[in-house]
């Protein structure tokens, strides 16, 4: 399921065709994927609140439905007065809203199948959606070639419908009376939950919002080179055609290992650690962006700030979970990953006018190191709940 989601990492694939197609700028090109983030993070709000109420299957399957209608209402915006416009709405709006409501269910399942292991499982889990491009980016630029971008929305639209929608009916958290089997090998997890923490309580802890803000900073580095992937490497790198995509695809390839990679790593060293690792390797990223002047540097950097960003995804569910619990899960991260979402339109929408301004990306990554500085001084600092407040609200719970 997010290997279909994910595609929307392949973006940047559509911006020449929309330029051509209809007139669009930078901005417009990047408005229906920026919406989209935005909405992604709503979706993940309210599909949480009825994953925990109706569990995950029901919610699978209407993002399912969002999703490739979303896309195949894309197809028709073409021949409207407004076809920016409609595709905004349509892509930006829908498929964004659909992604939430699908990918919030296969993170909640994955945790409580695998309690052990919740920060690898959620990792492989989320592995598919940043692997995506991989595969999503050359077929749409195949596509977009050879039928234009009318014919592309219809295709993938058709694609997810026949994908998501089955798959989402195969989800189911354990029954109330499993436990995990016992292993022969003991885990090296070092960690449990604090306690189990209902939302309102968690939106009145300064670490929920550390947390939050840990979220948004590190994800906008990422969001900077996703949305942007191939220009940049057009005008940086200097290069064109199939080694041009080849950027999107080392964004993709390393963007799904570090989701594994610092998923696995916050169940042994714990997620705060796990998070002053990435921010130092993001750091490194985004100063060898900001220095590169060969093709290598620039992939190696690119590969850097993949990684990070893929291990966000994976290693926040597991500070949520570590944080607040599993019981409120779907809804408490949910709430969470509204910083994914922040962190998204504060970087799309800074990278376009920066690069306007000063006539290259570059830029664009000193303000990388910049948040990425004050990250890692923030990661050092983050601070489990207030221990009187979590015992209070278990407390209730039981």
């Amino acid at each position: 399921m997010n290997a279909m989601l994910g595609s929307a990492y392949a973006w940047s694939v559509f911006t020449k065709p929309l330029k051509s197609a209809y007139g669009a700028t930078d901005f417009t090109a990047m408005a229906p994927f920026a919406l989209s983030l935005a909405m992604f993070s709503v979706g993940m709000v309210f599909a949480g609140r009825l994953v925990d109420r109706f569990g995950p299957r029901r919610v699978a399957f209407l993002g399912g439905v969002l999703v490739g209608g979303g896309y195949l209402l894309s197809s028709a915006a073409h021949p409207t007065p407004w076809p920016l416009v409609a595709l905004t709405l349509t892509y930006g709006g829908i498929v964004g809203l659909g992604i939430g409501f699908a990918y919030n269910p296969v993170i909640s399942t994955a945790v409580r199948w695998f309690p052990d292991r919740r920060g690898l499982a959620s990792g492989v889990v989320v592995m598919g959606f940043g692997l995506s491009a991989l595969f999503t980016a050359p077929l749409a630029e195949y596509l977009l070639t050879a039928h234009g971008v009318p014919t592309t929305f219809l295709v993938l639209g058709l694609t997810f419908l026949a994908v998501l929608v089955p798959l989402g009916s195969l989800l189911a958290f354990p029954p109330r009376d499993w436990t995990p089997p016992v292993l022969s090998k003991p885990s090296a997890r070092t960690w449990t939950s604090l306690a189990e923490v209902e939302t309102r309580t968690m939106l009145r802890q300064p670490a929920f919002w550390s947390s939050w803000l840990l979220y948004a900073l590190g994800t906008a580095g990422g969001f900077m080179i996703i949305g942007k992937a191939k220009p940049i490497a057009e005008e940086v790198g200097l290069v064109a055609g199939p080694l041009a995509v080849a950027a999107v695809q080392v964004l993709a390839a390393f963007n799904s290992l570090g989701r594994p990679l610092f998923g696995r790593a916050a169940d042994v060293v714990g997620p705060r650690r796990a998070l002053v690792v990435m921010y130092v390797v993001l750091l490194g990223g985004m100063v060898l962006l900001a220095a590169a002047d060969s093709i290598v540097l620039l992939y190696t950097g690119i590969a850097l700030v993949g990684a990070v960003f893929g291990g966000f995804l994976a290693v926040m569910p597991a500070l949520a979970t570590f944080f607040f619990g599993t019981k409120h899960l779907g809804t408490n991260y949910g709430v969470l990953f509204t910083g994914y979402g922040t962190g998204a339109l504060v970087a799309l929408f800074l990278i376009g006018p920066v690069r306007d301004a000063f006539g290259t990306y570059v830029p664009a990554f000193y303000l990388g190191i910049v948040l990425s500085l004050v990250g890692l001084v923030l990661a050092l600092q983050v601070r489990p709940p207030r221990p009187v407040a979590v015992r209070l609200d278990a407390a209730r719970t039981a």
